[in-house]
């Protein structure tokens, strides 16, 4: 159940005028669900690792940390994966 409402919350992210709120976006739609923040923690440690964001040129970053998720979380989809990536990178710019 805690993936489902994960990946659910992560897709239902639309503010990417303000992406600061992602992670708190995602959590408030998880607060009755202690696993599902567990596992966005996870998540979202592994999205923001250094090593995913090291190179020069932000689509190579992308696209580590894409693969990263992919290889970790290989059942979060496609579209919540880019979620990730995509909050992940406005952390990191």
């Amino acid at each position: 159940m805690a993936k489902s409402e994960l990946i659910k919350a992560a897709i239902a992210f639309l503010d990417w005028e303000k992406p600061w709120t992602f992670a708190s976006a995602v959590l408030e739609q998880l607060a009755d669900d202690s696993e599902g923040r567990a596992l966005f923690g996870q998540l979202w440690m592994e999205a923001c690792r250094f090593d995913n964001w090291q190179q020069t040129d932000i689509s190579e970053c992308c696209d580590a940390c894409d693969s990263w998720l992919n290889h970790r979380f290989s059942w979060l989809p496609e579209e919540a994966r880019a979620q990730f990536v995509r909050a992940a990178a406005y952390q990191w710019k």
